[in-house]
């Protein structure tokens, strides 16, 4: 039995050292032989990789002209540039803006013709006179203004509605209707309006049909009476008439000959404490009780629409109508209220600006 046991264990050990010998020459192939990996990428090769292309996006050069540098044209390029911002379009982001202030008209005219020859996507002119040069120098290049009254009588379109070319914009107009709007929020007890003007003055004609219409409104349904005058003679018989006829605020569009009257109009509502609604802050000053004064950088916002409409949206300047801005402050005089001794409601003196 003894003897069985020992020859087992030899075989045993005879294995074992067989198997680690084995062992040792599988060990010693592998160290001779090379390993297979992967080749290291080049660091171009690696942005390849992680860095997928992406299709480059359109970057549109728009140039801005702009001829008198006063506040309210100041005013509608900050409300243009805001309003780009506000919706992610700014330089070296898609839209590239070149804005040339030129006061001399000579190098107004090469400023556009750089963007002329340059072949810009949009040109957006602040005035009447920017908007005029840039439009006679192109019928190509899409135009946005900012800042022309009237458009329609200036030539630019063919209709306001429908402005048939390359140009489109936003007016500048006075505010007719929200003046009226004014006369109903500070004098809600107002029996009649009565507005003053020269009869052959097409623009303050127009105002005074277009403060006729508003007055009719269901919502302010006060009776309004027009009193044209032809000359300066004139003016203080009318303000007269209009005193007979019982009216209790006079509105003064836009016109020459009022403004020439101003001091003579002013006299007359402070001796008889009728009020003068006027058509600007000009005459304003000159002692009229208050006026609506547009909000000049929403003017600059609409054509910044107008412009992002056209560039991304494909939209045909030919085709969009002429916007006009009803975004406005109700600026007040305070000598007038003091000559007048007029008290407003309390939310008519909390919005407005009375200086």
């Amino acid at each position: 039995m003894k003897k069985h046991l020992v020859l087992i264990l030899n075989i045993i050990f005879i294995l074992a050292i067989l198997g680690g010998v084995f062992y040792a020459m599988y060990r010693a192939s592998l160290m001779n032989t090379e390993p297979e990996v992967e080749p290291i990428a080049t660091v171009d090769e690696v942005a390849t990789v992680d860095e997928q292309p992406t299709v480059a996006q359109k970057v549109y050069n728009v140039g801005i002209i702009q001829r008198s540098n006063v506040p309210n044209c100041n005013n509608i390029y900050q409300g243009f540039i805001a309003e780009l911002a506000a919706n992610g379009y700014i330089n070296k982001n898609n839209i590239y803006l070149d804005y040339a202030l030129e006061e001399n008209k000579e190098d107004c005219e090469a400023a556009v013709q750089r963007f002329i020859d340059s072949d810009y996507d949009l040109i957006f002119a602040i005035g009447p006179y920017a908007t005029k040069l840039a439009a006679s120098m192109t019928t190509e290049i899409p135009i946005v203004f900012g800042g022309v009254s009237e458009p329609e009588q200036e030539n630019f379109v063919e209709s306001n509605k429908a402005p048939g070319g390359n140009v489109t914009g936003v007016s500048d107009y006075t505010p007719c209707f929200e003046q009226i709007d004014s006369i109903k929020l500070m004098f809600p007890d107002t029996k009649k309006i009565g507005a003053i003007y020269k009869a052959t003055d097409t623009e303050s004609v127009t105002q005074a049909l277009i403060g006729e219409k508003e007055a009719a409104m269901e919502n302010i349904d006060i009776p309004y009476a027009k009193y044209p005058v032809e000359s300066s003679g004139e003016v203080y018989s009318v303000l007269e008439e209009m005193y007979s006829d019982g009216v209790d605020v006079i509105y003064l569009p836009v016109d020459k000959l009022m403004s020439k009257n101003i001091k003579k109009i002013i006299e007359f509502s402070y001796d008889y404490k009728i009020p003068v609604v006027c058509g600007n802050t000009e005459m304003l000053e000159k002692g009229c009780f208050s006026t609506c004064v547009i909000n000049y950088p929403s003017i600059g916002g609409a054509a910044g629409d107008m412009a992002l409409d056209i560039l991304y949206g494909g939209a045909d300047p030919a085709q969009i109508p002429i916007a006009y801005i009803y975004d406005c402050y109700l600026h007040i005089n305070e000598k007038a209220m003091k000559e007048l001794e007029i008290e407003l409601p309390q939310e008519v003196v909390k919005t407005a600006i009375i200086e």
